[in-house]
């Protein structure tokens, strides 16, 4: 592997390492792994498989068709208000624990592994996030010597949605000729000031 291939060198090190150390991973967001290279799981976004998405496709469906019949029910004129609560309440119970075998399911890491991170090693920084994760990410790779500046601050994050949150703080690096790349991460509140100095030390003991 070349010297230009370094940001996927970095991340098959560290998906590898993520890999073999889930328990680790769970409970930090971030992470040095081997050879120097250190991820940051910023966010709790994971890939699926084809095992993966076709086990979710049920749940996701019945959880589709009960939040239908449950909208009929409390907008249906011809039946009584106890029936009403009686069924809308069934509903809702069916969607909770349709809601809790998604959450187990999501869990299992053979299934749904961590794919989306930002690696920063000896080279630089790689951001491995889709574009629909970050549509605005006009860079993805960063050498250190390319390296301008780095702030903080919080942004709307869509994406979260599907992990239980709408806002994630972003640590956002400057390149010389203008470009950004993001890291973001969602912590709680009190974490995140915390979590962001480290990261931004990272960035500054490479630039240095």
């Amino acid at each position: 592997m070349n010297q230009e291939d370094w940001p996927t060198k970095d991340y098959q090190t560290a998906l590898s390492y993520i890999a073999d150390h889930e328990d680790e991973a769970a409970s930090n967001i971030i992470l040095p792994v081997d050879k120097g290279v250190t991820a940051v799981l910023g966010l709790p976004l994971y890939g699926a498989g084809f095992y993966g998405i076709f086990m979710l496709s049920p749940i996701i469906l019945f959880m589709l068709v009960t939040s239908y019949f449950m909208l009929v029910i409390l907008t249906a004129d011809s039946m009584e208000m106890q029936t009403q609560i009686l069924f809308s309440g069934g509903c809702f119970f069916l969607l909770w624990a349709l809601g809790k075998a998604l959450q187990l399911l999501i869990a299992t890491r053979e299934l749904f592994p961590r794919k989306y991170f930002t690696t920063l090693s000896a080279d630089g920084i790689s951001s491995n996030y889709s574009k629909l994760h970050l549509p605005f990410h006009s860079k993805v790779t960063l050498a250190w010597n390319d390296v301008e500046a780095a702030r903080l601050y919080q942004s709307l994050f869509p994406a979260g949605l599907f992990a239980g949150f709408l806002k994630a703080d972003i640590v956002e690096i400057t390149s010389k000729s203008g470009d950004f790349l993001k890291i973001p991460f969602h912590v709680p509140s009190g974490q995140a000031t915390s979590a962001a100095d480290t990261i931004l030390g990272l960035i500054h003991q490479k630039i240095k």
